[in-house]
């Protein structure tokens, strides 16, 4: 009984801790509901502003949610880097890691503005795929959107990158502010674009477009400023004295980073396949499912400030060479998202009815929307602790286990579940729930993987300890 009392004690910190913890925590959580809550208001928007422009600019933002991940790939990459090189105090090789990562994301910035041009358009008639007015209406907003967003790429990638530099060095508050000054652009601009205030014409989904471009605009530029002028170290001016490049550092970015990224991607393509499947050829099944994910968008806010938590904390631990201490900071984070688990799912099961009544006065959707919330809050504590897991090894470079951990389930279980489920569902008559619930057992299935691979404590590595302060392949 003792041995279950001090393992338990372990997840618990004390008020350095939480202080510590919070720190890092509350601005990334903050921003992320700022984010989140402008989110729910552009669909507000769009819903109120017309049913096939909310389909079309909805189902659009699929393929952005894969873009997005795959820019945050890019980005998790580097903060692995810069987290272990400010705990090791390493200011050169902190300067070309930054260096390096404005490069890549130019490079990626140009890549994504086509992908989301001319991919993005496809990738809609895919979930769009009738031939009915409504159909071909929302196909031609869905289009508009993305194609517009697609010539903000290299911002909004550029924004990503920078924000994640910010939070990875421990200043988490920069891009807070910054996001929160975009948001607030992006909204005012949604009010007068979308539907022609202030002598401005009617544009619908081209403005909600336009305006969230705009607001990245607006928020990279805060950032810039900050970087310029307002930090300890000013990193912006120093990084371009000098070319810093270092073929190590390109060749472990590509050793550790690549797996980071193909992870995000192949986990967002698996989620939208996931989806495509779930709702297949249904077009009001896809709007209650979108109704559905607008909702829960709301409520995993607190992931990012865990992710942003342990990527810091641990990260910073295992560049001072510090291993016990990376081992109590992660386990007493996973006590912290146990605890912010309970919250998250008292609030999204007592708030979603009223969010969903202001989306939609379609009973069908707004129901079946309804009761996939339910389904999807009793699984929340299994996302958390497969989640915390997988930054845990990520901060500590092991990104083969986190690969492994986020896409084997999902690859081998989850899509072929869900492709069998939905071809067969003519058949079974399971239904949108069924099919979405059955699909669900995969979680529960990954968290024992999680569960086996952080025991393995192959995460616990320290990347900035080589002979010459050069970066080098881990064990």
């Amino acid at each position: 009984m003792a041995n279950v009392k001090v393992k338990f004690k372990d997840f618990i910190g004390d008020k350095a801790f939480y202080k510590m913890a919070f720190a890092i925590i509350i601005p990334v959580v903050i921003q992320q509901i700022i984010l989140s809550t402008a989110g729910y208001v552009d669909n507000l928007m769009i819903s109120s502003y017309s049913d096939t422009a909310y389909l079309g600019v909805s189902t659009a933002n699929r393929f952005i949610f894969v873009m997005n991940f795959f820019w945050i790939g890019i980005a998790s990459g580097i903060s692995i880097f810069i987290a272990q090189y400010n705990g090791a105090k390493m200011k050169d090789k902190l300067r070309e890691v930054i260096q390096f990562a404005m490069v890549l994301a130019l490079i990626i910035g140009i890549i994504s503005m086509a992908l989301i041009y001319f991919v993005g358009p496809w990738v809609l008639r895919q979930f769009i795929s009738g031939n009915t007015q409504n159909d071909l209406e929302s196909i031609k907003a869905g289009t508009q959107y993305i194609q517009i967003i697609g010539l903000g790429a290299i911002i909004i990638l550029i924004n990503f990158v920078v924000s994640t530099m910010f939070r990875a060095l421990g200043q988490p508050k920069v891009p807070m502010f910054a996001g929160i000054a975009g948001i607030v652009v992006n909204i005012g601009l949604n009010l007068v674009l979308i539907y022609g205030y202030l002598g401005f014409p009617e544009m619908g989904p081209t403005g909600a477009a336009i305006a969230t471009v705009v607001s990245k605009v607006v928020d990279l530029g805060i950032l810039v400023v900050i970087s310029l002028f307002f930090t300890e170290d000013k990193y912006a001016r120093k990084i371009w004295n000098k070319i810093y490049f270092d073929s190590t550092l390109a060749i472990m970015y590509f050793k550790k980073g690549v797996p980071i990224i193909l992870n995000e991607m192949m986990w967002a393509i698996g989620v939208q396949l996931m989806a495509l499947f779930i709702t297949w050829g249904n077009t009001s099944w896809l709007q209650s499912y979108n109704y559905f994910q607008n909702i829960t968008d709301l409520f995993s806010v607190y992931y990012a400030g865990l992710a942003t938590g342990t990527a810091v904390l641990v990260g910073s631990a295992l560049g001072a060479n510090d291993f016990e201490k990376a081992k109590d900071i992660s386990k007493k984070l996973i006590g912290l998202m146990f605890m912010t688990t309970i919250v998250a799912i008292v609030l999204v099961v007592s708030t979603s009815p009223l969010l969903l009544k202001l989306l939609t006065n379609d009973p069908i959707h707004y129901w079946n929307a309804y009761y996939l919330v339910l389904i999807n809050s009793g699984l929340i504590v299994f996302y958390g602790f497969n989640s915390m897991v997988f930054y845990t090894l990520r901060a500590g470079g092991d990104s083969i286990k986190a690969f492994f951990l986020d896409q084997v389930p999902m690859y081998i279980l989850g899509i072929p579940i869900t492709i069998l489920l939905a071809f067969m569902e003519p058949k079974w008559q399971i239904g949108l729930l069924g099919i979405f619930a059955l699909t669900k057992v995969v979680d529960i299935i990954k968290m024992f993987i999680a569960i086996h691979f952080y025991r393995t404590e192959t995460w616990l590595v320290n990347l900035t300890l080589t002979p010459t302060n050069k970066l080098e392949e881990a064990n």
